[in-house]
């Protein structure tokens, strides 16, 4: 049996971006999609590669400027 945790650090990502193995991720920030992730672990995706993280890290959502709104915005997938 798989006990290892998946948590879904992007929600309003149409792929999901989860963490496994972390010893925790918190979520700090629900608007804004961040999340600090403490101990080794490995950001999985399917629309990216998939990343090592080696330490304690702190993860948010990417913002971009859309100069037509003339306002910054989460980034799509």
């Amino acid at each position: 049996m798989n006990t290892e945790t998946r948590v879904n650090v992007a929600p309003s990502s149409t792929e999901g971006h989860f963490v496994k193995g972390a010893k925790q991720v918190v979520n700090l920030d629900k608007i804004n999609e961040t999340f600090l992730i403490e101990g080794a672990s490995v950001l999985e995706t399917k629309n990216h590669t998939d990343l090592e993280l080696k330490e304690s890290c702190l993860i948010t959502c990417q913002v971009v400027y859309n100069p037509f709104a003339k306002m910054y915005t989460k980034s799509k997938d």
